[in-house]
């Protein structure tokens, strides 16, 4: 009987050390991925300057772990610093160039560059994007944090690039592809050496622009 009123009163101790003394148990320590997480969720609820604090906080937590490079590129996007974005995208990149999601990196360079009017840059990384991934399973890659960004974005900023550089057929068959993958049945076949030509193209890839925003 006292043997269990010990053991009683054991338990009660530890329940009241931890309730009313939390330094009793050792302080737990978030992992980087862990932050990163964190900052992933206030990525989506779209509190940028919060999300940008736990990547940063990731980031110092690990400089080798990628997600948080991966997060911070976007979150300064969001918050309209596009140069930002690019260093942390390219510095990460400068470091590794095999990893998981390593899509996300050249979609977020492709879009950043293209803010900043790099057109030869944000080009590269359309083509760096397409030629890394099998053709085959291009339609299937999307923003894990944001579903309503897909390969056809990527594909409007390639001929968007094209167009800027006055690779004007280039950017015609990219139209034509965005197009076809869309599932519309509209072709362009203009005459691009001409000026009404290039008008047509720049109309084309302002219509695409609004209907892959409202998609």
């Amino acid at each position: 009987m006292m043997k269990h009123f010990n053991n009683t009163l054991v338990i009660l101790g530890m329940s009241f050390c931890l309730v009313f003394f939390p330094n009793c148990r050792e302080n737990i320590i978030a992992t980087e991925e862990e932050l990163a997480d964190y900052g992933w969720t206030m990525y989506q609820a779209n509190d940028y300057l919060e999300a940008r604090e736990w990547f940063g906080d990731a980031i110092r937590k690990d400089t080798l772990y990628y997600d948080s490079y991966n997060g911070m590129g976007w979150t300064m996007g969001h918050l309209r610093q596009a140069d930002s974005s690019v260093y942390y995208f390219e510095k990460f990149l400068a470091i590794e160039t095999s990893f998981a999601d390593i899509l996300d990196f050249h979609a977020g360079l492709s879009f950043a560059y293209n803010a900043l009017g790099k057109n030869t840059e944000a080009r590269t990384h359309c083509n760096i994007f397409f030629g890394k991934q099998n053709p085959i399973l291009d339609p299937d890659w999307y923003f894990s944090h944001n579903n309503k960004i897909n390969y056809l974005d990527v594909r409007l900023i390639l001929a968007v690039s094209e167009f800027r550089l006055a690779l004007f057929e280039n950017c015609q068959e990219s139209i034509n592809k965005i197009y076809k993958d869309s599932g519309s049945t509209t072709v362009v076949n203009v005459d691009y050496t001409t000026v009404p030509g290039r008008s047509a193209l720049a109309a084309h890839l302002a219509t695409l622009q609004k209907i892959l925003q409202n998609s």
